[in-house]
């Protein structure tokens, strides 16, 4: 057999091998959806289990991103977490804050940032990939920016 061709039929077979790889190991191969709402369709449509605004932020720890949800948390530490759907060590630490949102001590939010969507806040603060956290003070300037880890890095970050 050909040289040349053993070392193509080697290459193709290893590039097939991580491309099985990635894609069993970034598809959600528990069946959980993490980021759908703890709530059911039928709660959402007739209001059951709402709270104002004001207690949610104050039980609510790990959150998704919206500008209105980040101006009520101003008497809190703030944290953007910028995650991907497709990211796999992002899926990681969404299922361990998910999980766990009470380790998450009581004076800080977490806001779960879509990297895909927040364009605008990527541009802010120099976000090149995700799974990056940006803790930012009550003006929203950064204090500290930082890359992975899930809850201890989260801790050790803010204090």
């Amino acid at each position: 057999m050909n040289k040349n061709l053993i070392i193509a039929s080697v290459v193709i077979v290893i590039a097939l091998l991580v491309i099985a790889g990635f894609y069993i190991f970034s598809n959600n191969s528990t069946g959980l959806d993490y980021d759908n709402s703890m709530m059911t369709e039928e709660e959402i449509i007739s209001g059951d289990n709402m709270s104002d605004e004001s207690t949610v932020m104050e039980e609510s720890r790990y959150i998704e991103y919206s500008p209105e949800k980040f101006a009520q948390a101003s008497n809190k530490k703030r944290v953007y977490f910028f995650h991907a759907s497709w990211c796999p060590t992002c899926k990681v630490a969404n299922e361990e804050f998910s999980a766990n949102p009470n380790g998450i001590p009581e004076d800080i939010v977490l806001f779960k940032t879509d990297y895909d969507t927040e364009t605008e806040l990527k541009r802010k603060f120099g976000i090149t990939y995700q799974h990056t956290f940006v803790f930012v003070d009550e003006n929203g300037k950064e204090i500290k920016k930082w890359n992975g880890g899930g809850l201890a890095e989260l801790v050790q970050n803010t204090r």
